[in-house]
């Protein structure tokens, strides 16, 4: 429709947003593109219309709207009979519809997807394409399949008759389009017919695909996917359908007798799981919310309006549906609030952190349920053994769902007063989940609906036809694809149903691991960032728990996946607990709900640079306590940044922590000041007790945002590997440093003290003297008093001087990994160096320095270090003469860098003397650990990462030795361990 131009040369366009904005008002339904010319068979409930031919004279590509409609589709059968009887189907070019866009016209929100029919059928992208369903407001809304109506009914879809070849698609009249007109189709039909035994409308592969949607939402290869498109797929989970399932089993309840038949009884497992789900769902979203560590769209749901003016009666459903939802009702996806009802909270057990607010009409649901499965079981006792074994998965995925949840409830409401009950609750919870999670991998009836989805959502298809209509009814990964607008979307990742249950085993022992046993057992400040940066790195080098796997599953792709060692395991844990862990970090004033934060950092000042007590306890100003409260929300910072992912570790690293970091150097500065001039100290003789502590924090955090650099990929090719490694080596290298200048100290102030000690032994033993000699003169007699044994005092206080807590072994243990790591970091260096000095490894292409230099990369890559006053951020310059190898031979270059692996290697094997296999014995925790220890920094598994990473790069160094001229081609690998790589020689 073109718009006359005025005189002045502009358009008057206000007619087209006025018919834009009025149609927008008059269509429902979103458009779907089609081929010119073409016609398409639609009833929309009037008895006359016309026959749409497109003609694209302009040259524009011509969209199609489909305008709403309350009537069944007619059949290819009658189209011949039809094609004259069609409505007029509004034709709108581009320019109309980048308007339409413009203005938010809702038939612009959508996708086509591609018809699945039969593998045999061949037709033009533009024509095999529909837009999605509509979701259902209740159990009645909705048309009649082919499987619920007679062989007379009219389906609700368009079924092409033949197939539609490439030559012909453009003249056919015939489309070979599904295009629905309402929500189709019905579950009601399908819940009157529910079945425990029967094939078609078992509910065995309806629970367990609503367990597929639920670890799409939360699994732990996803990190976070939308309900909309994961949870919400199951179109039972909806709310309105809830509501009536609910309602109709009320009514059911009021006339059941005793004892009830085997659709109810269905009926009421569908609701318990369907509802069960949800909670889940809900309460995982509420801890990812609140958390607010995640992307405000992921775990999110859809919330954009349904407007629905026609009927809400689906099908032949012709009574009023008790749950049916008014037209004004924004959204079908809320968590059903209506089937809610929360336990009312006591004023004296609030927290002051959000606290989710579990259900108790959800218990009652999973009771009943319960309940009724378990009476139904009874009755068939004398029944085959597949009946008992279906009823017996049905009953555990009741009841993991009912731990699951409260596990996810009690870590969602501690406080002060409840946090060690709750906590161990929810550990127990953890662990009954995970063996029911393997006891359903063993059911048989679970493996046989082993794969019933695809990988992008899509169903598979299944041999009983009646059984394939039911899922494809129940199951719709496009469903609500048209509410999540035109931009693009995460894809969700749905998996088969083993790899389903090793994922959320996975899920759910993480709960136990990395939050009830952070919470129970970090009894120090240490201790905590150490389980907190453990979680944090879990599967960097194969140090990720492992699950049991079924042992009657034969199969070539293992149910349980990539467990144990694999390295494509994702690192860290999931988003579930690191949101839990977050909530419970700090609450009620308290570091995990019961230790006063500024007093477990002076504890940890004086374990880890032993700072005296009396720069706690100075009254100076600023100092002692202030100087603590001063300490307390940059250290929650670095616990905080532990609970995040990688990527958003190191970008609140950069942003909070370094410039808190650089004013806390300056603040230590004068505390020490201060406590030398309370005490009257030497400053050249008196160490900086309080900025040793800061530094040896600001250190510690820097290599680790060095190596989580390495980790996530930004440093992709060896040149920029070679820096990393080289600051890292640096960093290392002063940490340990400061920290062995800080032992060396302790133990001369430990020696100091016992000189003191035997001093005054010895004066104390003369003064005892002296009294006797006065006390002889005199002749007075009294009773013999015991003399002090000055040895026995001498061989106490070396005792005491030598003697090793479990802390001590526990930081005397991280020290050694750091060396383990510092001899890695150089002898790749160094490797790097010999490689190019052989001149196998190519230099960096000219375009990386097109628009910049190498010194700006590195000083970009480097640059958040440079606002930290200690240690001073190193200069390009730096790098260059520290890894300038060209003075030094080859030869000696190879050997330098075999010793460093060398040495690492037998780092590494002392390491694994102490930290023992897990056993029954008795070990002494001042000397040795077990692998399963919570305390410990490193384990087994990555010490034998690390030696992997030690013996290849020693191996390829050692052949570089012996006949250079043969090596052709270096390759970078990070298989053995993500933080370190091997440079394959071929």
């Amino acid at each position: 429709m073109a718009s006359k131009a005025s005189e002045d040369g502009h358009v008057d366009i206000t007619h087209l947003i006025q018919r834009c904005v009025t149609e927008s008002l008059s269509y429902s339904h979103p458009f779907t593109p089609l081929v010119p010319p073409c016609s398409l068979p639609i009833a929309d409930g009037s008895s006359s219309g016309k026959r749409v031919e497109v003609e694209n004279s302009s040259g524009d590509t011509a969209l199609m709207i489909q305008g709403s409609s309350s009537l069944p589709i007619t059949s290819a059968d009658d189209h011949a009979d039809n094609v004259k009887n069609l409505p007029l189907l509004t034709q709108i070019d581009m320019r109309e519809a980048m308007t339409a866009l413009e203005l938010g016209d809702e038939r612009m929100d959508c996708c086509e997807i591609s018809i699945i029919t039969d593998e045999k059928l061949s037709s033009s992208p533009s024509q095999s394409t529909i837009p999605p369903r509509i979701a259902p407001l209740h159990l009645g809304d909705g048309t009649r399949s082919s499987f619920q109506s007679p062989p007379s009914a009219t389906p609700d879809l368009i079924i092409p008759t033949q197939p539609i070849t490439k030559d012909d698609s453009a003249s056919s009249t015939s489309v070979p389009l599904k295009l629905q007109s309402s929500p189709c189709p019905s579950l009601l039909p399908y819940w009157d017919t529910l079945s425990i035994t029967s094939s078609s409308h078992q509910i065995l592969p309806l629970l367990l695909l609503q367990l597929t949607s639920l670890e799409a939402f939360i699994g732990t290869n996803n990190g976070g996917s939308n309900a909309a498109e994961t949870l919400y797929c199951m179109l039972w989970c909806h709310d309105g359908v809830l509501v009536d399932m609910r309602d109709k089993l009320s009514i059911m309840n009021t006339q059941a007798s005793t004892l009830l038949d085997e659709v109810t009884v269905a009926q009421w497992v569908l609701f318990a799981s369907s509802v069960g789900v949800v909670r889940i769902a809900e309460a995982v979203r509420w801890a990812v919310v609140n958390a607010d560590i995640y992307e405000e769209e992921d775990f999110g749901v859809a919330m954009h309006g349904v407007d629905d003016t026609g009927s809400v009666n689906g099908g032949d459903n012709e009574e009023q549906s008790p749950s049916q939802l008014p037209s004004s009702s924004p959204s079908t996806m809320r968590f059903c609030p209506s089937l809610k009802q929360e336990k009312a909270e006591d004023a004296a057990m609030m927290s002051s952190i959000p606290t989710y607010h579990a259900d108790e009409y959800i218990d009652d649901v999973w009771n009943t349920a319960l309940k009724h499965l378990r009476e139904y079981a009874s009755s068939r006792e004398d029944t085959d053994g597949n009946m008992h074994d279906e009823i017996h998965a049905l009953e555990i995925i009741l009841r993991l769902q009912q731990s699951f949840y409260r596990s996810i409830c009690r870590l969602s409401e501690l406080n002060d007063q409840n946090v060690t009950d709750f906590t161990q609750q929810a550990k127990n919870r953890s662990r009954e989940t995970v063996k029911l999670l393997k006891k359903l991998s063993t059911c048989k009836s679970v493996t046989s609906s082993a794969r019933l989805v695809e990988t992008d959502g899509r169903l598979r298809s299944v041999e009983d036809e009646r059984l394939d209509s039911f899922l494809h009814a129940s199951f719709d990964p496009f469903v609500n694809r048209r509410l999540l607008g035109n931009a693009p979307v995460r894809k969700a990742r749905f998996c088969n149903t083993f790899k389903v249950i090793d994922s959320l085993s996975r899920v759910v022992s993480e709960l136990e691991w990395a939050v009830c046993d952070v919470i129970l057992e970090g009894n120090t400040l240490g201790r905590i960032m150490r389980m907190l940066e453990n979680n944090s790195s879990r599967g960097i080098g194969g140090a990720f728990p492992s699950t049991t796997k079924p042992n009657n599953i034969d199969d070539d792709e293992p149910p349980f996946g990539n467990s144990g060692l694999a390295i494509g395991n994702p690192v860290g844990i999931n988003i579930l607990s690191r949101s839990l862990m977050l909530l419970n970090l700090y609450f009620d004033d308290k570091l995990l709900g019961q230790y006063d934060f500024p007093d477990m950092i002076g504890q940890h000042m004086q374990q880890i640079c032993a700072v005296p007590i009396a720069l706690l306890q100075s009254r100076f100003p600023g100092c002692g306590h202030s100087w603590l409260i001063r300490l307390a929300k940059p250290m929650y910072d670095t616990l905080k940044a532990l609970c995040f992912d990688q990527h958003r570790e190191r970008a609140f690293t950069e942003a909070f922590i370094f410039p808190a970091f650089a004013s806390l150097q300056v603040a230590a500065t004068g505390v020490d000041e201060s406590f030398r001039m309370e005490h009257g100290l030497d400053s050249q003789t008196t160490a900086s007790y309080a900025s040793n502590y800061v530094i040896v924090q600001t250190i510690r955090v820097m290599e680790r945002h060095v190596g989580i650099g390495i980790r996530i990929g930004l440093y992709p090719k060896w040149y920029d590997l070679s820096t990393a490694y080289w600051y890292r080596d640096f960093l290392l290298s002063a940490l340990l440093n400061i920290r062995g200048s800080i032992e060396q100290e302790r133990l001369e102030r430990k020696a100091m003290e016992l000189r003191i000690k035997l001093e005054e032994e010895e004066e104390k033993k003369k003064a005892n003297a002296v009294v006797k000699k006065q006390i002889s003169k005199k002749g007075k007699k009294k009773g013999k008093k015991k003399e002090t044994n000055l040895d026995a005092v001498r061989e106490t206080a070396i005792e005491e001087a030598a003697r090793v807590s479990a802390e001590d072994f526990e930081d005397r243990l991280e020290y050694t990994s750091l060396t383990v790591h510092r001899y890695l970091c150089r002898g790749i260096v160094r490797y790097i160096a010999a490689l190019r000095q052989a001149g196998l490894l190519s230099e960096p292409p000219p375009s990386i320095t097109m628009f910049t230099s190498h010194q700006t990369r590195f000083e970009k890559r480097f640059e958040s270090f440079a606002m930290l006053p200690q240690p001073q951020p190193l200069s390009f310059e730096d790098y260059m003469r520290g890894s300038d190898f060209s003075a030094v031979r080859s030869e000696d270059l190879v050997q330098s860098a075999g010793e460093c692996f060398r040495s690492c290697k037998g780092v590494i094997e002392r390491l694994l003397q102490v930290v023992v296999v897990e056993t029954d014995e008795d070990i002494d925790v001042t000397k040795k650990r077990r692998n399963d220890d919570l305390y410990i920094s490193v384990r087994r598994e990555e010490a034998m990462a690390l030696t992997k990473v030690c013996v290849a790069n020693s191996l390829f160094l050692h052949k570089l030795s012996m006949a250079p001229s043969k090596v052709s081609e270096v390759s970078l690998e990070f298989t053995a361990h993500k933080e370190y790589c091997t440079l394959n020689l071929k």
